[in-house]
C-alpha cells in the first residue's frame, strides 16, 4: 500500500485495521528463517504463514493466491472468505 498511497496512508490503514483485528505472533520456533523454512519464495509470505500456524488459523486472506500455493494453510481471497462467512 505504501508504494501507491504513501507512508502516511499506509500507517493510517494499519492503525484502523489493528483497532478491530489482532495481529498473530510468530514464535522463534516457527519463524521461516530457521532451518527447514516454509516452502514459499517470499519471506514476508512465509512470515504470514508462520503467524497463521502459530494462532491456529484455518485460512490466510490474501489477494495474491499464487504466492501461497505451497502454504500448509490454504489461502483464500477476502471476497471468498466473506462469502463463506456470510
Amino acid at each position: 500500500m505504501r508504494p501507491s498511497a504513501g507512508d502516511e496512508v499506509a500507517r493510517g490503514f494499519l492503525a484502523d485495521l489493528t483497532s478491530f483485528a489482532s495481529v498473530a505472533p510468530a514464535s522463534r520456533q516457527r519463524a521461516p528463517v530457521r532451518p527447514g523454512p516454509l516452502p514459499l519464495g517470499d519471506l514476508e509470505d512465509a512470515m504470514q504463514v508462520a503467524a497463521a500456524q502459530e494462532c491456529g488459523a484455518q485460512y490466510i486472506a490474501t489477494r495474491n493466491l499464487r504466492n501461497f500455493k505451497s502454504s500448509p494453510i490454504p489461502a483464500r481471497t477476502p471476497a471468498e472468505l466473506l462469502a463463506e462467512l456470510g
